[in-house]
């Protein structure tokens, strides 16, 4: 079956199977990088909400066997889980007082957004651009994301420069940097002990929440807290929004050969709306400079 007989049939089996009460619509979202899903969202009438299930990565589990009715139990076990579920309430959105708690920044990779990046606030950063997002917990929806656009700066009555200065306070004070070598972060990822001679020069910063913890470079305490533990100027390579590997001055790589090897991996092994950049970037400790 192709995609797009999938997703129709999908969209009309799941119209049966929920009734007239309940609204089953299909929808095109662009993500970071201009990544387009297909979004199925689910409404039941009068219903705030509509949760969206992304239909792209269950044809990704149909073709390697998934059957339609696997992937129709897993839609309504979805759906019915947040019938369930008390009712979120997007009104909390236009009151700042209760936003502004929950704001946090991120790194996207600025020529790939620059569509997006017209109806953003954001700051420059290397190739890259810092924007804000709003994070959303929801027994409902799940935990999830709401990018700030210019309108919701008219809305909340506030400046660029406010935003961005709770954003960074909240990322740092919420969201604190996490380095480690990539042999704990294997270890940790996947239960099992790596040699000790795996990834011998590599480390991993993010956060503890390993969600956009990519952001951590753009503060200089951050980086220089790192310098210190080293001792040594380091390369930081952006595998992507969520972590960047970082490799001491000391292990004996060319520019270049870095950024084969970051091409090479954000080809091969990070989902197109989690690619950040295929710059490597370097961070002198004793002048505080990152630079590309």
């Amino acid at each position: 079956m192709s995609y797009e007989d999938f997703v129709c049939y999908i969209q009309t089996k799941m119209k049966e199977k929920l009734g007239g009460e309940v609204q089953v619509e299909l929808h095109r979202i662009t993500k970071n990088n201009t990544v387009i899903l297909d979004g199925l969202s689910i409404q039941k009438n009068k219903s705030k909400i509509a949760p969206t299930v992304y239909l792209n990565e269950f044809y990704r589990e149909y073709e390697k066997g998934m059957t339609i009715p696997e992937i129709l139990e897993c839609l309504e076990e979805a759906y019915h889980k947040s019938e369930q579920s008390v009712e979120f309430d997007p009104a909390f959105y236009s009151d700042f007082d209760r936003v502004k708690k929950l704001l946090a920044c991120k790194l996207i990779h600025r020529e790939r957004n620059a569509a997006l990046l017209q109806n953003v606030p954001y700051q420059e950063f290397l190739d890259l651009a810092v924007v804000v997002y709003c994070r959303v917990e929801s027994e409902v929806i799940g935990n999830g994301t709401i990018l700030v656009y210019e309108s919701h700066l008219q809305m909340w009555g506030i400046t660029k420069e406010e935003l961005f200065r709770i954003a960074k306070d909240n990322t740092r004070r919420l969201l604190p940097e996490e380095h480690m070598h990539i042999r704990d972060m294997i270890e940790d990822l996947t239960g099992e002990e790596t040699p000790p001679d795996d990834g011998a020069s590599m480390y991993v910063l993010t956060n503890n929440r390993r969600l956009f913890g990519a952001v951590n470079m753009i503060f200089d305490s951050v980086l220089e807290k790192i310098g210190k533990e080293l001792n040594r100027n380091f390369w930081i390579l952006p595998s992507s929004v969520h972590e960047c590997i970082l490799i001491p001055d000391s292990y004996f790589m060319e520019r270049r050969e870095l950024e084969m090897m970051v091409a090479d991996v954000n080809r091969r092994e990070v989902a197109p709306e989690d690619f950040l950049s295929n710059q490597v970037y370097f961070y002198e400790r004793n002048l505080h400079r990152l630079s590309s």
